[in-house]
């Protein structure tokens, strides 16, 4: 049977690839609860603010996406 030696490697791609993750899901969590706020005092508002919100939501994606695809590109074997 082989012995799994890499912990301390796993821990650190665990962490990193978490840590984006998670730093991504704060800022929707912000951004929704911005949106809700101002959808309480602006209700006629609604187009406009989601639309706001939307724009921020798509570069937000656009940056974990590459994020995700730099990590993938540093933490993938050659063979």
């Amino acid at each position: 049977m082989v012995e799994f030696n890499l912990w301390k490697e796993a821990f650190i791609f665990a962490t990193l690839y978490s840590f984006g993750i998670i730093v991504a899901c704060f800022f929707v969590t912000k951004l929704g609860c911005k949106m809700i706020e101002q959808l309480g005092v602006y209700p006629s508002k609604t187009p406009i603010i989601q639309m706001s919100i939307f724009l921020k939501l798509v570069v937000l994606e656009i940056l974990t996406f590459i994020y995700l695809i730099v990590f993938f590109q540093i933490y993938s074997v050659k063979l």
